[in-house]
């Protein structure tokens, strides 16, 4: 039995954008210590493209980053579980399903040496795959990396669950009693979640909107999760799970469903494969229906003022 509570580190990036409240709200049940690493940089950029490959986009550069950051700093564990399927027959990015293994491959041999000796933080890398396994087996399974009681492991999913789900209907919330009537303009911002909500990638697109009397409206915000999406008109079903959230998020802006939606917004990472189809048929979608379109394309090279620039041409035409 540890006689100071384990220290578990998670690196701020990919689904940390999206499930680290769960993460949190579980480990801390289990009585683990939680950190991260710091807030995106230049120098986590500089870091992690040492790890990556040349054709790797920003997001995955900055992934590497943020995990070799933890390094060094007495971290027990190292929480980077591996994303296979959000839902049934749809598959994450192919870079994210394997940067797990990269990070094994790449990162801890480079790093254990350079520690001088010191212990490696363990790698808790549980597969998340929900058409063979449910959430509640995987955190089991992570759990007791912490302890053999199963109840307290299951206690602390359900917080974790419920944490999750009370800051989202919080989210929610604001959006409908704050959001929608503070300001003038509501821009639906689309992309998948760490490139929306990562403020190094994007150069701080909400925030530059909200200076503008703009709202940017994002997935997490969206009211009704029961918007019934058709994927028929893609050959495969649309089988990349954060390409079928995108899509349907940047319908659902379209739809007029719960506020109408003044422009879109597209912000799609250089290299990005699945994004660089999606966008045009999402701008398709959005000339057909008259509702201005802004594709943000964004890599290590992008500069600030180049972005609030377009930013600002398109909010000025939004409002002429």
């Amino acid at each position: 039995m540890l006689n100071s509570p384990a220290k578990l580190a998670v690196p701020r990036t990919l689904l940390y954008y999206r499930y680290f409240p769960l993460w949190q709200a579980f480990f801390n049940g289990l009585g683990v210590e939680v950190s991260t690493s710091a807030p995106s940089s230049a120098n986590t950029l500089k870091c992690g493209s040492k790890y990556a490959h040349t054709d790797s986009c920003l997001p995955i550069k900055l992934a590497f980053g943020h995990v070799a950051s933890l390094f060094g700093e007495n971290n027990d564990y190292l929480f980077l579980p591996r994303f296979f399927r959000l839902e049934h027959k749809s598959y994450v990015c192919p870079k994210v399903i394997g940067f797990t293994d990269m990070v094994r491959c790449c990162v801890y041999p480079d790093k254990i040496p350079a520690a001088g000796g010191s212990k490696a933080p363990y790698l808790i890398d549980n597969l998340f795959d929900t058409h063979n396994y449910s959430n509640e087996s995987v955190f089991r399974d992570i759990g007791r990396n912490f302890t053999s009681n199963n109840a307290k492991i299951s206690r602390a999913y359900s917080e974790g669950v419920k944490s999750h789900i009370f800051l989202q209907n919080k989210k929610t919330k604001i959006f409908r009693g704050e959001i929608l009537k503070k300001f003038r303009l509501k821009i639906g911002v689309i992309g998948h979640p760490y490139n929306v909500y990562d403020d190094y990638i994007n150069m701080g697109v909400l925030s530059e909107l909200n200076r503008r009397d703009a709202a940017g409206v994002t997935y997490e915000d969206m009211p009704s999760d029961d918007f019934i999406c058709d994927f028929s008109k893609f050959p495969s079903g649309l089988f990349w799970s954060f390409g079928r959230e995108i899509y349907r998020t940047a319908l659902y802006f379209m739809s007029g469903r719960d506020f109408a939606a003044d422009g879109l917004i597209y912000l799609a990472p250089f290299g990005c494969g699945l994004d660089s189809i999606l966008v045009s048929i999402i701008q398709n979608e959005a000339r057909d229906r008259g509702i201005p379109f802004l594709n943000l394309t964004i890599d290590e090279h992008s500069a600030k003022a180049g972005i609030v620039t377009r930013l600002e041409a398109f909010i000025d035409m939004l409002s002429n």
